[in-house]
Order: structure tokens, then sequence, then C-alpha cells
């Protein structure tokens, strides 16, 4: 008879029950650090492929100015604390945290898209490549949180 010392494998739902008990702030801050140097890794990346990061606003007249280096991970990290505190108050006071929290944040990321579809650069891979680092820090943040996320409130029946 054979005795076995590895562990056992850890199955998703001990995954999802260990985060279950991690409060909401912390599992969204976490995405959002990890959703940044993700972008930043992709940022580094585009500028090592020669992509410029000069940009400058549609109709102000000014010519493009380089984004500085890390300057998007800096942007998620910024505009991902609103992310937590929209996280917490869903899961404190929306019926339906996840699927509000889903909505929401697909929205907020296909509006957030739209200026870098528009701003004034020297290529287009400056407007494509800035489109994608939105997609890439959603694609992070918003399913990490939204698995942290109850369905159903059950404060709110």
């Amino acid at each position: 008879m054979s005795t076995s010392t590895y562990p056992q494998a850890t199955t998703a739902t001990d995954r999802g029950q260990f985060a279950a008990r991690m409060p909401v702030w912390l599992v969204s801050v976490t995405a959002v650090v990890v959703g940044a140097v993700v972008t930043g890794v992709y940022e580094v990346a585009a500028r090592a492929t020669g992509v410029p990061f000069d940009v400058a606003f549609p109709g102000s007249g000014v010519a493009p100015a380089a984004i500085p280096a890390t300057g998007l991970a800096w942007a998620v990290a910024e505009l991902g604390l609103v992310g937590v505190i929209l996280a917490v108050c869903l899961a404190r006071f929306a019926k339906r945290p996840r699927s509000t929290w889903k909505r929401t944040t697909l929205t907020l990321t296909a509006i957030s898209c739209i200026p870098s579809l528009i701003a004034v650069t020297d290529s287009y891979a400056t407007n494509i490549m800035l489109v994608v680092s939105h997609l890439v820090a959603a694609a992070v943040i918003i399913p990490t949180v939204a698995a942290r996320l109850a369905e159903r409130n059950p404060r709110r029946g």
C-alpha cells in the first residue's frame, strides 16, 4: 500500500471561498495594482517596438506631446481608485452587485476608449495602443472584482 505525500490540488471552489472571505476593497485594490503593473509592462513593450506615445487633445491647437514613461500605469492606478470606491458601494448598496459592476465597468471602459480614438497623434499606432491599454487594464480588473462581488446582495433582498 502506498501513500502520497503530495498536497491535494486546490479546486476552484477553494479559491472562490478564499476570495469570498477577503474584503471587497482589498480584492479591488489588488486588482487595480495588478492591472496597473500589467498595463505598465504593455506600455514598455509598445514603446520598445517603436510606437510613439505623443498625444494632444483634438481642437486644442497644441502639438502632440509625449506621455511620460509609465504614464499609462499611473493613470490606471489613479482612476482605478474610482473603481475601488464603485465596487465597495455596489457591494453594499446594489441589489445585484456583480451584474451591476460588469455592466457599469464595461460601459465606462467603452466610453474611456473614445478619447484615445479621437486624440491627435503622430501615428495611428498610438491611437490603437492607447485603446488596447484600456482593454488590457479592464481585462485584468473587471473579472477579478466581479468574481469577488456577490450575485445577489442579501441586504437588499
